[in-house]
């Protein structure tokens, strides 16, 4: 038998260097917990990577503006992005929270997702806020915009942003379903600009990934009638995508 550094290549590919697989003796009291845990680590950090590429896409780029997110759930994307804000010293970069803190509301189309339901993915305010404090860096560059979409994203907060010139760099949706989702695509098109990363977040989400349901739906509806062309970027794991904003020709 050929030997590799004093092993047989039979005994090194069985003893797997490069990726650990658990074994029966790992796996011995695994429970539903420890599934949770197992795929939300492995979600958050294809997630992480993705910001860290976009924000190097944005600072070799040169966009500047505000971040908006919708679904602000604890908070973990939002400190993602404000913590790479800082890495990358963007100093003048705003963050909008926009969430109802009060979870879900009431769903009008079915979804396949058992536990979405009116009141589910809650994070008060009080919480959010609570967790920011603590994470602390640029804190005080924060601002909560609380209610259902359908009513706080109105024409007085569009006015009031735009009077402010209020432009994104950076907008994350993660609202999950079609009707969330539909108040937030209008809304956003005054505050895009080119070069703008769009991350949706739940394209393959709620709906067995029927891009005919859902977020996806609202966003092939919202493209029709943008005034951008939203250019596809990065794939974000099996739930989720990037796109770059430009003006539309």
């Amino acid at each position: 038998m050929k030997k590799i550094n004093s092993f047989s290549i039979p005994s090194l590919l069985e003893e797997e260097p490069w990726v650990k697989i658990p074994s029966s003796k790992d796996l011995k009291d695994w429970k539903k917990i420890d599934e949770i845990k197992f795929n939300q680590q492995n979600r958050q950090i294809e997630k992480y990577k993705m910001f860290i590429k976009t924000f190097d896409f944005l600072t070799e780029n040169q966009i500047f503006g505000d971040y908006f997110e919708f679904g602000c759930h604890r908070c973990r994307t939002f400190r993602m992005v404000v913590s790479l804000a800082y890495m990358h010293q963007i100093e003048n970069m705003n963050f909008y929270a926009f969430d109802s803190f009060d979870g879900l509301p009431e769903l009008e189309n079915s979804v396949s997702v058992k536990n979405w339901k009116r009141g589910s993915l809650t994070t008060s305010e009080s919480d959010f806020m609570r967790i920011l404090e603590k994470h602390g860096l640029n804190y005080k560059k924060i601002t909560p915009i609380k209610g259902f979409y359908k009513d706080s994203l109105n024409d007085k907060l569009i006015n009031r942003l735009l009077k402010n010139n209020v432009k994104t760099s950076l907008v994350t949706i993660d609202c999950d379903l079609y009707e969330s989702a539909v108040p937030v695509f209008e809304f956003i098109d005054d505050f895009l600009q080119e070069g703008t990363i769009l991350y949706l977040d739940d394209l393959f989400v709620g709906n067995k990934g029927n891009q005919n349901k859902g977020v996806s739906k609202a966003f092939q509806e919202y493209i029709k009638k943008s005034k951008w062309s939203f250019n596809q970027h990065l794939e974000v794991s099996w739930w989720g995508r990037t796109y770059i904003t430009s003006p539309k020709i």
